[in-house]
């Protein structure tokens, strides 16, 4: 497996982690700026209230810091991108 695909199954694998041990993750965005990544947006339903928002939102950058430590291919892969939950 190439590096590439490596990361691309590493992000895949951490997306669908995220939504689901977080039941209310409705998606996410994760944008560029000069100093790395961060999530410019992050849908809830329902809306938790402040402080379990802030502990989602830090678990949310936490498994993204720790994928980009183990696969730094994943930036490009991640940034500027939406994740949405898939319902059927």
């Amino acid at each position: 497996m190439t590096a590439s695909r490596r990361a691309e199954h590493r992000v895949e694998e951490s997306v669908f982690s995220l939504f689901q041990e977080i039941p209310a993750l409705c998606g996410f965005t994760v944008a560029l700026r000069t100093d790395g990544l961060e999530l410019a947006d992050i849908g809830l339903f329902p809306a938790p209230a402040d402080d379990e928002a802030r502990l989602i939102h830090a678990e949310i950058r936490d498994a993204l810091s720790a994928l980009l430590e183990e696969q730094p291919e994943a930036h490009r892969l991640l940034s500027g991108r939406t994740f949405a939950r898939a319902l059927h």
